[in-house]
């Protein structure tokens, strides 16, 4: 984990737990310890805009990143990292992300891509608590010269509502880590959002990043999700289950995908393409 992003971390999320009145030696915000993963979180399942006990909808979030988002990080920047590969390829390319809770997949990005070109971030969650959450991590960030100055950053709570500007042909990335582990997911419905939303993006290549536990439970909806994908003019160019051991935390199965679809034929329209 770089620096920057470990310092980010320590101001954004473990600072503030800390430092807070009700915090003690076996609880964060006066939560005991051992019951927040289960009670506050719901395992990462939760409606982070509700409140819980004495604690908030930013408290709930604040420690959903406590308990989950180092994992995270390490298993996307592992995926990220397999999906760049030479990076001087891809040049200024869209982040769409899907279920962006507390900035993860931006952070990991960020931290494989490094500041040497700007990207296009958008970050989609229905909580307020998580956005507002992940635009201070972002912001965090890129104080600290994380990310290209160009680098802009959007979150807002519905796919439909993200404006793309004018169409693009660069790459598109969009990120679905640990969101088909949501029950309220209808992956069909999922996937023509998605597919609605790169149409407004633009003809640019298109990788779609796919990351969840291997538990049967967390990991039912995937085929359908890459069927539909499928149907949908993509490709599967990895799709597998792997021990993940590159991470600080307990290892754990982790089913990692990718699938792609190559830039689309169009009629060059001079001013429209950027």
């Amino acid at each position: 984990m770089n620096n920057w992003l470990r310092d980010s971390i320590s101001e954004v999320i473990n600072q503030r737990l800390n430092d807070d009145a009700r915090t003690t030696s076996t609880t964060y915000l006066g939560w005991p310890r051992n019951r927040i993963f289960r009670d506050v979180i719901g395992g990462g399942q939760a409606d982070f805009d509700t409140g819980v006990g004495h604690l908030t909808p930013d408290d709930r979030a604040l420690l959903y990143a406590k308990y989950n988002q180092i994992r995270h990080l390490d298993e996307l920047s592992h995926a990220f990292g397999r999906l760049l590969g030479q990076s001087e390829k891809i040049h200024r390319p869209t982040l769409i992300d899907i279920g962006c809770g507390p900035f993860t997949a931006g952070l990991s990005f960020a931290e494989c891509f490094g500041a040497q070109g700007p990207f296009r971030y958008f970050g989609v969650d229905r909580a307020h608590s998580m956005l507002r959450l992940g635009y201070s991590l972002a912001q965090e960030a890129k104080g600290r010269d994380a990310m290209h100055p160009q680098t802009t950053l959007n979150f807002e709570r519905n796919l439909g509502d993200l404006d793309f500007g004018y169409s693009r042909g660069e790459w598109t990335i969009v990120v679905a880590s640990y969101l088909l582990a949501s029950p309220t997911v209808d992956a069909s419905e999922l996937v023509r959002e998605i597919v609605d939303a790169l149409q407004r993006v633009g003809p640019g290549p298109v990788a779609v990043l796919y990351t969840n536990s291997a538990h049967e439970y967390a990991d039912a909806k995937y085929p359908q999700f890459r069927d539909s994908f499928v149907e949908a003019g993509f490709t599967v160019e990895a799709d597998e289950i792997e021990w993940f051991t590159d991470t600080s935390k307990e290892p754990k199965h982790v089913h990692y995908a990718l699938l792609c679809r190559p830039a689309q034929t169009t009629i060059a329209v001079p001013g429209v393409l950027r």
